[in-house]
């Protein structure tokens, strides 16, 4: 993997939870259930009914966003996955940490630095990265 691979981590981690909530919403118009009063005039008279179901009016069109976002995610998911697996395999805990913090868990490189040594600076932790995979 790439520097330019890691960076676009941050954006697929925010895509991923928007897409979560999107496939909440195409969900719950997969499921929409619909109710309605009628008056049934059978008998003569008007007797109030009710009627239930399911909206079906786009299913068809709400199964193919539905299918069309959750292969997005999917394919996200598959790339964070691929960068954990990355960061799991080299030998350097501090590469390994500041790779974490910054990419998987998304913290700006001042936090990065606090976060992995309290005396390192956000350009030190920055630097320390672009460096590991200009020599990689």
């Amino acid at each position: 993997m790439t520097l330019k691979d890691f960076e676009q981590l941050i954006y697929m981690k925010s895509e991923i939870d928007v897409l979560n909530k999107r496939l909440r919403r195409v969900q719950d118009k997969r499921n929409l259930f619909v109710g309605d009063t009628a008056k049934d005039y059978r008998s003569g008279q008007g007797k109030v009914i009710t009627i239930q179901g399911y909206a079906v009016a786009d299913q068809k069109k709400i199964d193919e966003i539905w299918l069309l976002l959750e292969a997005r995610k999917i394919k996200l998911e598959q790339k964070v996955l691929d960068a954990e697996k990355f960061i799991a395999s080299l030998d350097c805990a501090k590469i390994r940490t500041l790779l974490t913090l910054r990419f998987i868990e998304g913290k700006e490189w001042q936090d990065v630095g606090k976060g992995f040594y309290k005396k390192m600076s956000a350009d030190s932790a920055r630097k320390y990265v672009k460096a590991y995979f200009e020599g990689a």
